[in-house]
């Protein structure tokens, strides 16, 4: 064939694909756009132009909605904030609804198809005109509904289940989040709840408040400035921000009855923030959990707003000062760790003044990532499932700042079952002190108690922590336990055959 004329055909099949693409395909998706943008009622309306709703919820109530500040607000017949995703599906519904088809009927026929002056109607607001679509009727086939589009538009069908978007009780289109919150920008915390007295009843509504004060320090995390200055426990601390931030109402109050005032009488507990330069320089915001009203709790917040809660929500604050306080009894560079020295009391040793073991200190040591015991014959993995625990070790409840030696012998701490210490590794003793500061930190084990768990001290201070039972379990309190529970699996038989490795990973 002429290379010419075999160019010409290659041109040729281009410009047809070229066609076929840009016409009948991407051009077919366009001409299909604009004849779904052709049946919408409100053509030229598009969600994010909707400013306001007003409309009869599906308990009967008028209502209106308005877009403020990027959200919606709901302005009658109640003030507060509106629900933003029920309300953008209300505006996406109504600026996208397409008629299915439309009815040819004079003026006056309106009522026969549902359309009279009494019709449902919603009506909103966008690019500064107003709008309203009343709906009427199902037509008597086809699953429709027959609708009336802004005044002298004519009667229109669409599909039933596109007008359900509205169909909401009024509670439903109301924000249930409580409060505002955005918990990395809260610095200060002040938290108060009942302390009842020796004579207090259960229930008394008039008890006095412990108040508890935090403060986040730019370098050290938050800490407990009153009733004493102490570093306080993150967790717990981001723990109340997170639920108040996610915390839903499961009702709203918007009459103040006698029963009402009375449940306020009560407070549970209080909790007040703010942010960076304290109350003064960005105000102050407040959460109250009140008394039962009904099967509820009532909540007040910042203006005496109202809300209710399930009453057990309670419980998800602390409402201890023990709670709040800094729990860490070890912050170690597990990789850098690269010696644990284990010092285990016999039984004649528990009964006396201290006497080290008689057999003198287990002890570990990390060579090349593997761990190993001085003399013993044990599993590598389990020490290392073991100094992994150790280097970060956190309490569940502190039991005492400080208790005689009587009240520590009844802990098992004097003297204490074990003895530990922890040498390598950036050490960081439970936030007293600069990170690194100390080569080695010091553990004392002592009882295990079924129910509060296994109690711990951290020399030199003097508190008693209680760890949790099913992390005390990982510890073995006794030499001949540690050396059983971590011997080799081959040595220890079928019995008890990865049973340190089990409990370590509880």
């Amino acid at each position: 064939m002429n290379p010419r004329t075999t160019a010409l055909l290659a041109l040729a099949a281009c410009l047809l694909g070229g066609f076929v693409y840009f016409y009948e395909i991407e051009g077919g998706k366009g001409r299909e756009a604009a004849i779904e943008t052709e049946k919408r009622l409100f053509n030229g309306v598009e969600a994010e132009d909707v400013d306001a709703l007003e409309l009869t919820t599906s308990d009967g109530v008028d209502a209106r909605f308005e877009r403020r500040d990027g959200g919606w607000r709901i302005v009658a017949p109640v003030e507060g904030a509106g629900d933003a995703v029920a309300l953008d599906a209300i505006a996406s519904a109504l600026s996208q609804l397409p008629r299915a088809g439309s009815v040819k009927a004079a003026p006056g026929d309106l009522a026969q198809f549902g359309l009279g002056a009494d019709a449902p109607r919603v009506r909103f607001e966008a690019k500064g005109a107003s709008h309203s679509l009343r709906i009427g009727k199902a037509t008597p086939v086809g699953g429709n509904v027959y609708v009336a589009a802004d005044e002298g538009a004519g009667i229109a069908y669409v599909e039933s289940y596109r007008v359900n978007a509205w169909r909401r009780r009024l509670d439903d289109l109301r924000d249930r989040r409580i409060v505002a919150l955005t918990p990395g920008e809260v610095d200060r915390l002040a938290i108060a709840w009942p302390e009842p007295g020796p004579d207090a009843a259960p229930d008394a509504v008039d008890r006095a408040l412990f108040e508890l004060t935090l403060v986040r320090d730019a370098e050290k995390g938050w800490q407990i400035e009153y009733p004493a200055a102490l570093p306080a426990d993150e967790e717990t601390v981001n723990r109340l921000l997170s639920d108040l931030a996610y915390l839903q109402a499961t009702g709203f109050v918007d009459e103040r009855t006698p029963a009402i005032e009375a449940a306020l009488r009560e407070t549970a507990l209080r909790v007040r923030w703010s942010g960076p330069g304290g109350p003064e320089a960005a105000g102050e915001q407040q959460f109250r959990i009140a008394g039962l009203e009904g099967d509820a709790r009532l909540v007040e917040t910042t203006g005496g707003v109202l809300h209710r809660i399930a009453p057990d929500r309670l419980d998800d604050f602390a409402r201890r000062l023990s709670a709040y306080r800094d729990k860490r009894l070890s912050a170690i560079d597990a990789a850098r760790l690269d010696r644990i020295e284990l010092e285990f009391a016999d039984d004649a040793a528990r009964l006396e003044t201290p006497v080290a073991g008689a057999a003198g200190p287990i002890v570990l040591t990390q060579a090349n990532g593997s761990w190993s015991a001085e003399g013993l014959d044990l599993d590598p993995e389990a020490l290392a499932g073991l100094a992994g625990r150790l280097a970060s070790l956190r309490a569940s409840d502190i039991v005492a700042d400080e208790l005689g030696t009587a009240e520590l012998a009844s802990l098992g701490l004097a003297p204490p079952a074990v003895r530990i210490r922890l040498q390598g590794g950036q050490v960081e003793q439970g936030g007293q002190g600069d990170a690194g500061a100390a080569p080695q930190l010091a553990l004392e084990l002592g009882r295990l108690d079924p129910e509060r768990g296994l109690f711990v001290r951290r020399p030199p201070g003097s508190t008693v922590y209680a760890i949790e039972p099913i992390v005390a379990e990982a510890f073995a309190l006794t030499r001949a336990d540690f050396e059983a529970r971590f011997a080799r699996a081959e040595d220890a038989g079928e019995e008890s055959d990865g049973a340190a490795a089990d409990l370590l990973d509880q």
